[in-house]
């Protein structure tokens, strides 16, 4: 399978033995709604470029090995290109030639500040989220009284997504061993749509035998708890509380 459509955590940073990876799951979850909400709604420069520093503080904390960041960003960052193109010769009042060609400031203040937000919250999500196993990320949403159906809906999105993501490359494989040349024709259109409607029937089939399966193991609905909830140490609750505090800070600057 191609590794650069494996949808599972990384293993390289669910390894470690930092501080961070030691915080209780659950504290690192109500950082991350934290950060997503002030990287949502900051608008200044500082503010931006506080939340980036503060993210890489996270990593640093983490240990994340600076492969596995970098290879991330840039997948990032690639598909950002495009914005990097198109709204400095599209948005904005004021304007300067470059030769002939119009850049418009705001359009390059809007793909930077676009930028800036989205390095930030992966970053941080990496650090906070990708330390921690699935499950337990999970379990967090379950003690914050998240929906069960949208928390199973987590689970088996995550469980088998890159299942799907196997077998349409197997299918695309078939494809190729029988000579499909992709033209911008009504013949390579009429593929994609038998390609799309194979893979939804894989899918769907697959969901029957997982649902008949988990229903016979007695399945209700939810996951058993394996061991209670542990009691958060004062101290992770201070780091918590400061990190909160520098991404509310940030936001309010």
């Amino acid at each position: 399978m191609n590794k650069h459509l494996d949808i599972t955590q990384d293993r390289d940073l669910l390894q470690g033995s930092s501080g961070l990876h030691n915080m209780d799951p659950r504290l690192k979850v109500l950082t991350s709604f934290v950060l997503a909400a002030t990287v949502a709604l900051t608008n200044n420069w500082i503010s931006l470029l506080g939340l980036m520093g503060t993210s890489m503080l996270l990593a640093i904390w983490g240990k994340l090995p600076l492969s596995k960041v970098a290879s991330r960003l840039a997948a990032l960052d690639s598909i950002l290109v495009i914005l990097w193109l198109t709204l400095p010769l599209t948005y904005g009042g004021e304007k300067y030639y470059l030769g002939h060609i119009p850049i418009y400031v705001e359009g390059l203040k809007t793909a930077l500040a676009i930028t800036l937000r989205s390095n930030a919250a992966l970053l941080g999500f990496m650090a906070l989220l990708g330390t921690t196993p699935m499950h337990k990320n999970l379990e967090a949403l379950r003690s914050f009284y998240f929906p069960q159906k949208l928390i199973l809906l987590l689970h088996f999105t995550y469980r088998y997504g890159h299942v799907l993501v196997k077998e349409a490359l197997k299918v695309q494989q078939a494809m190729e061993l029988r000579g499909f040349d992709p033209k911008l024709n009504l013949f390579t259109l009429r593929s994609y749509g038998n390609f799309m409607g194979v893979i939804f029937l894989k899918a769907f089939k697959r969901a029957e035998r997982v649902t008949n399966a988990m229903a016979l193991r007695g399945f209700h609905g939810s996951f058993p708890e394996l061991e209670p909830p542990k009691k958060v140490s004062l101290a992770e609750i201070t780091k918590c509380a400061v990190f909160c505090a520098i991404f509310v800070g940030c936001a309010v600057i």
